[in-house]
């Protein structure tokens, strides 16, 4: 180990992200956390910035010098944001006097032309180096990434220029250079190949530092691979790593801190079965799934007993494949990317209602079960659907109300303990048991569902609706797909009654319950007029559910719950168990 400053590492040669390593996945917080540090550190003498952990990989000759190349196995977002952070230094003093942007500022990011960092992906160091190569930043703005990766680069291109254009003195920008450079250190591992740098975090995460938990799962794994002198599992396992990595760094809008998190931790409830307090996946998976006192205990046995060894083996790698083939199907669901789009459009449904997170565990138990095909996931998300319904969104009922129940259900599936119709039947009885008809019809009449629900879930209950009201008074006028009219901001909720009334105007007490919530394309022109005004419009809208106000005489409590009685009656049969 090496404890060097930033611009000695920078020096060593050229840097490789291997493919098993997640891509760049920095925000503002950790750019923040910085440039922060590298104002802290102008009253210090030094600041530790982490460790960097490599590899050695061959050489590599660029003009007449021979460059060492190493794969960079930890550090690599720090490693990146550093050298966006230079080029951005260099180019604002290039803003500032061209003439005096030294090049020795960015030796250690390009040379020759040449990117000193290769980024784990063809088209991501395409974009890394558009990136530290482009002076016209109105340009770079300009520039449509096309994964989160790329996403986050330009982020951090953009956000490092919009920091330096405060400082318009050359001296201020050498000086912020200059500590990073020389009072930013790190320490160094250099390791002699993959199967140790399980060992080496093993170590680390004794020592406090911060690894998140699928990271720690991964290096956990590798480590026993080192006990076990398995090194050729050992890159197996940095394979189906790196190609996890990419599957959840391609899951769209969710971060990859909390997407991460959660794919560990529903992976492991659909294969272990345990739901009790999961605040700590790596140390149950350490203790309770493969564990780490057997491999301690039995070292010297497995080297003489083939059949114990195996046996640890197998463990290992059955759980990395486990994870690995959920990857994939947890980009799927969350990205709705089926081939089947009814199964799209279920996931989107439940997605929209604020509730698909709860049953995750439950569709990587189906999907990883040959026996469960993809298909089934429509009629079980219509039962999930009706669940979500009944019990949280009017049974009023807290939101892990059944949930260690389907959690139980999941594992029974991973581990064909109980069959397709058997599922069903036990979802069903889930349903029952937490829904009461009686105070389901007193909900959906009397709560306040235009503050208690997400505007989107409150505009595809009223989109069923409005379909409900087409097929009953045979009248059709296609809105497109239900995907596209929840997303459209120019369908909106308006309120007959109006929020905002006129001077004078008593409110009325029912103003936010379902019963006075309609679509419409036209809010902002009915805005707070009054019922009879808005009659008018509402007799040549599109909408049914919008024309047949018009037979109202008027409006006002009572009628909110009139028209609220009908609602319900259609929310009953729509989902009922």
């Amino acid at each position: 180990m090496k404890f060097d400053t930033v611009e000695k590492f920078l020096n060593y040669g050229i840097f490789t992200i291997p493919e098993y390593q997640r891509g760049y996945s920095w925000t503002k917080d950790q750019l923040d956390d910085l440039l922060n540090d590298l104002g802290d550190v102008e009253f210090i003498k030094e600041h530790y910035a982490g460790t960097i952990t490599l590899i050695k990989a061959g050489q590599e000759k660029i003009g007449i010098t021979n460059l060492t190349k190493y794969d960079i196995v930890d550090g690599q977002q720090r490693l990146t944001t550093f050298h966006l952070l230079l080029i951005s230094i260099y180019h604002r003093i290039s803003e500032i006097k061209p003439l005096e942007a030294d090049d020795v500022i960015i030796r250690s990011v390009i040379n020759k032309e040449k990117s000193l960092l290769r980024l784990n992906n063809k088209s991501n160091q395409e974009f890394f180096y558009t990136l530290i190569t482009d002076f016209d930043i109105n340009s770079i703005k300009k520039l449509l990434p096309t994964t989160k990766t790329q996403k986050n680069l330009l982020f951090t291109r953009v956000y490092f220029h919009t920091f330096l254009q405060r400082y318009t003195s050359i001296n201020t920008l050498i000086n912020i250079y200059n500590n990073l450079l020389s009072k930013f250190k790190v320490n160094i591992f250099e390791l002699e190949e993959e199967s140790e740098v399980g060992l080496i975090f093993e170590t680390m995460n004794d020592r406090g530092l911060p690894l998140s938990d699928i990271d720690k799962v991964k290096n956990y794994l590798i480590y026993l691979t080192n006990r076990l002198n398995e090194k050729s599992l050992a890159k197996e396992i940095n394979k189906k790593f790196g190609e996890i990595f990419t599957d959840l760094m391609a899951i769209e809008n969710y971060s990859t801190a909390r997407i991460e998190n959660s794919f560990l931790k529903n992976c492991y409830i659909a294969y272990v079965g345990d739901s009790k307090d999961l605040s700590d996946i790596p140390k149950k998976i350490k203790t309770e799934l493969i564990k780490q006192r057997e491999i301690f205990a039995k070292k010297n046995l497995f080297d003489n007993d083939g059949t114990q060894r195996d046996k640890k083996i197998k463990e290992i790698k059955d759980f990395n494949n486990f994870l690995h083939k959920c990857s994939t199907f947890y980009l799927q669901i969350l990205n709705q990317e089926f081939d089947n789009e009814e199964i799209n459009k279920s996931f989107f449904r439940l997605e929209t209602l604020g509730k698909i997170e709860s049953f995750l565990p439950l569709y990587l138990a189906i999907l990883t079960n040959k026996k469960f095909k993809p298909d089934f996931l429509i009629s079980i998300n219509e039962i999930l659907e009706i669940f979500t319904i009944r019990v949280f969104i009017f049974g009023n009922r807290r939101g892990n109300t059944g949930i260690s129940v389907i959690f139980d259900l999941a594992h029974k599936v991973y581990s064909n303990k109980i069959n397709f119709t058997e599922l069903k039947k036990e979802l069903r009885n889930l349903i029952e048991k937490n829904s009461n008809n009686l105070d389901l019809r007193k909900s959906i009449i009397n709560l306040s569902v235009y503050n208690t629900l997400s505007q989107n879930a409150l505009k595809l209950i009223l989109l069923d609706y409005e379909y409900y009201l087409q097929n009953e008074l045979k009248s059709k006028f296609d809105f497109g797909t239900i995907q596209e009219l929840t997303k459209n901001n120019k369908i909106t909720i308006e309120h007959i009654a109006p929020q905002n009334l006129m001077a004078g105007i008593k409110p009325l007490e029912n103003i936010n319950l379902l019963g006075n919530l309609v679509l419409t394309f036209q809010n902002s022109s009915l805005t707070n007029k009054t019922f009879s005004s808005k009659k008018q419009l509402y007799i040549n809208s599109d909408f049914c559910s919008e024309r047949e106000l018009v037979s109202f005489e008027d409006w006002n409590d009572k009628t909110i719950i009139e028209r609220g009685k009908k609602i319900q009656k259609f929310i009953m049969d729509k989902w009922k168990p």
